[in-house]
């Protein structure tokens, strides 16, 4: 009995061997682990920044008509203690949004008192005092207030975020196919509402000599066009987020990609409530585990 389960024992670490990606030839070990060090330290700081995820407190979508704001029980959108009891309104008519402030209130816009103002979805941001700052955000049709809080609790309690040991072997080599014309589709998200995504084509890699493709969206970030993906593997709900992680990657200029798994990172979604992120298409759903880049935060909701 104890030589079968001995053996049964060695067959299930040989097939999770076989399911690692060979060694390939790459940087030495030590500047890896400097370097994905470097890249999470940034990320940490990012999270951390005062409009970063650990910071939010409150999503509202917006019907039309008039919302009040403030920490007021009887506000429509309640703010977190600490906030002025009555901020103002903000109302909605289709697409347009306007903020009138209540005399007295410490309101700004890019550093100048506002009392009364359109709102651009996505770009104008509003300060209320030196702690909270609201933003429009425009998802489809919908409209909504995104509030940030810098002295939130989560912020206050993060414990930061375990992350797999850095190996080369997972910096895979992938062929970028691109479409002949990029694909328009309605991606999945959390709010179990579909968002308009552009698929330029596919990543198609090996990882232990099985094939494997993922289907990024194209992103115009501020560093330039990138491809986010969006993806599950076997360690989704175990050691990692269940709802999955995210890769960017440079839009490759030909056939060649690195999906470096290293700096495959969790979503907002798995630091707060109030976020709307993407969720893996089933074709990004991997039948493997890879064991790079970050796991669960410690303090998962």
């Amino acid at each position: 009995m104890r030589y079968t389960r001995r053996v049964r024992t060695l067959l299930v670490f040989a097939l999770a061997l076989a399911c690692r990606p060979a060694q390939p030839p790459g940087p030495d070990r030590d500047a890896l682990a400097v370097e994905v060090q470097r890249w999470h330290a940034a990320r940490l700081a990012e999270l951390r920044a005062d409009q970063g995820w650990l910071t939010l407190a409150g999503l509202w979508w917006l019907a039309d008509g008039e919302h009040r704001l403030g920490a007021a029980a009887d506000a429509d959108l309640v703010f977190p203690a600490g906030a002025p009891a009555s901020i103002g309104a903000l109302t909605r008519r289709g697409g347009d949004v306007r903020l009138r402030v209540d005399p007295d209130v410490d309101v700004r816009m890019a550093g100048a008192p506002v009392s009364d103002v359109a709102l651009r979805p996505g770009v104008d941001r509003v300060d209320v005092g030196p702690r909270f700052t609201f933003t429009v955000i425009a998802r489809g049709d919908r409209l909504g207030v995104r509030l940030w809080d810098s002295e939130a609790p989560e912020r206050r309690a993060f414990a930061g975020i375990p992350m797999f040991p850095p190996s080369a072997a997972w910096q895979v080599r992938a062929r970028f196919e691109r479409h002949a014309t990029p694909r328009v589709i309605d991606h999945p998200t959390v709010l179990g509402t579909t968002q308009p995504a552009e698929v330029p084509g596919v990543a198609i890699f090996a990882i232990a000599g099985h094939e494997h493709r993922l289907t990024p969206i194209l992103e115009h970030g501020p560093h330039g066009d990138e491809l986010l993906f969006v993806f599950r593997d076997l360690t989704s709900g175990v050691e990692t987020y269940a709802g999955g992680r995210f890769l960017v990657t440079e839009l490759p200029a030909g056939a060649d990609l690195t999906l470096d798994f290293n700096r495959a990172h969790n979503p907002p979604c798995a630091f707060t409530a109030y976020a709307t992120c993407p969720l893996p298409l089933p074709e990004n759903r991997l039948a493997v585990r890879v064991e790079a880049g970050e796991q669960t935060p410690a303090d998962h909701p």
